[in-house]
């Protein structure tokens, strides 16, 4: 009885402004105890707090993959007029991007533990947002490289930041479920970056110029980076309607805390080999998710002849759906299995699903027939959902509340080397010189995507044993 009152007394509040805070001589609110201070945060806040926080995170999350993905759609005409090869578009798409985003992410993920960490995502999404809009001001490779690095750069702060907030809004045995929603975004923004792109495409077709304010005439591709980057400017003010469960004086935990739980390369250390499994397992996943997000669309377009609009509005839409249909249901999935008393429930379910999702999409791109690869992509990517759900999870579980952001931030630094760093330049790579022909493209896709898959799946089922015996951290 007195837990729903306590819920339901949060609930009424939320209509009222938060009285100021009365506060100990160690800097903590009137009525906690110094043990707060040791984990780094208070109570968690109410169901609808909690989950509004989340609901802003995946809107940030969307944004984020709209700008990172965008240029997907546009690789022809990228090419086309800056005169670029397949190399150069996997650089844009990866290296590029993964080249500050990588190194980025462990000082905002230092910053996101120790400082607030509203002001830390609305300043990495104005970075992010402005900087791929700044891409469509582009006229040669180096300037749009340069644009991408930046974009990378305020993308860092997302993870990290999502990650160490989520873990204080919920309880351990229901954090998966908000991670699924948020890890969504991956999806439905990648969506979104195709079905926008193939829709501004199609309003700008058959025109070689298009009028932009204060700006002056651009080529279509580069009016797509303008529309799809400014609006994030705006939405990043979300950022301060987000519940910080985390006490005022959070920041003393610096000093309060055992030395092995205040520094990242000692925890990291101790708890080797549990990390090493996640952390080369799941960069395999991100590896995956690039290839086949970054080159499907040009796959469609170079072997089946179809438009910027019908590859934005089709596979646009099974990204959207069946990413975040898995994300959600795996989440939900492995919160029961946790529940259940299974400890390991993160790398058995991941690690099995990956394992059925390699024949499937390798399958997807030898498919006579457009409809065919595209039901076994749906089912491909609703399995790379599930994964995705799994990845965001295991920092929560793996970490305590005072490393979360920086454990988070060196596996932003891993996914991005190994993610977007090699995901789209392997296949850019294997279609220039060991195919030689642009229409090709499909099979490079195939390649990468036979090897990485079933080597994640070893990786994630052998380090059960390590999982299972990692401590748990509240």
């Amino acid at each position: 009885m007195a837990d729903q009152a306590n819920h339901l007394s949060d609930d009424v509040s939320l209509g009222a402004p938060d009285a100021p805070t009365a506060l100990l001589p160690t800097g903590l609110p009137i009525g906690s105890s110094p043990d707060d201070l040791e984990t780094g945060r208070m109570d968690p806040p109410s169901p609808v707090r909690a989950w509004f926080g989340v609901a802003i995170l995946l809107v940030f999350s969307l944004f984020s993959y709209l700008d990172r993905q965008i240029i997907a759609l546009l690789v022809d005409p990228i090419k086309a007029d800056l005169g670029l090869t397949d190399s150069q578009l996997g650089l844009l798409q990866g290296l590029a991007f993964a080249l500050l985003y990588s190194v980025a992410g462990l000082p905002i993920g230092w910053a996101v533990d120790r400082y607030p960490r509203r002001i830390v995502i609305f300043l990495g999404m104005v970075t992010w947002s402005a900087s791929s809009a700044a891409c469509g001001l582009a006229h040669n490779f180096w300037q749009m490289f340069v644009a991408r690095t930046v974009v990378g750069v305020g993308e860092a702060s997302l993870s990290p930041t999502a990650v160490s907030l989520i873990g204080d809004l919920f309880p351990r045995d229901k954090m998966a479920t908000p991670m699924g929603v948020f890890s969504t975004g991956f999806y439905l923004g990648g969506g979104a970056a195709l079905v926008i792109g193939g829709w501004i495409a199609s309003l700008f077709a058959g025109r070689e110029v298009v009028a932009f304010p204060l700006i002056g005439d651009v080529a279509p591709w580069q009016a797509t980076f303008l529309v799809a980057g400014l609006p994030g400017i705006l939405v990043a003010l979300l950022a301060f309607a987000i519940t910080d469960p985390r006490p005022a004086a959070a920041h003393l935990q610096a000093h309060r805390t055992p030395a092995e739980q205040r520094h990242l390369l000692p925890f990291m250390r101790e708890h080797r080999r549990v990390i090493g499994f996640a952390f080369s397992a799941f960069g395999l996943s991100a590896l995956v998710g690039y290839a086949i997000t970054s080159w499907t669309p040009a796959f469609f377009m170079r072997t089946l002849g179809w438009s910027a609009a019908e590859v934005g509005a089709t596979f646009g839409t099974v990204i959207a759906l069946s990413g975040a249909a898995g994300a959600v249901g795996g989440g939900m999935l492995m919160d029961r299995l946790f529940r259940a008393g299974h400890k390991d429930a993160i790398f058995l379910l991941t690690g099995i699903v990956s394992l059925i999702a390699a024949p499937v999409l390798v399958g997807a791109y030898f498919m006579p027939w457009p409809m065919a690869t595209m039901a076994l992509l749906c089912l491909g990517l609703t399995f790379l959902g599930v994964i995705a759900a799994g990845s965001f999870t295991s920092w929560q579980v793996i970490a305590p509340p005072s490393l979360r952001g920086q454990l988070t931030a060196a596996f932003v630094l891993v996914g991005a080397i190994v993610g977007a760093g090699l995901g789209p330049l392997s296949v850019g790579l294997l279609t220039d010189y060991l195919f030689g022909d642009p229409r090709m493209v499909g099979y490079s896709i195939a390649i990468v995507v036979g090897f990485a898959l079933p080597t994640m799946g070893v990786l994630l089922l052998s380090g059960r044993g390590a999982l299972r015996d990692h401590p748990e951290f509240d």
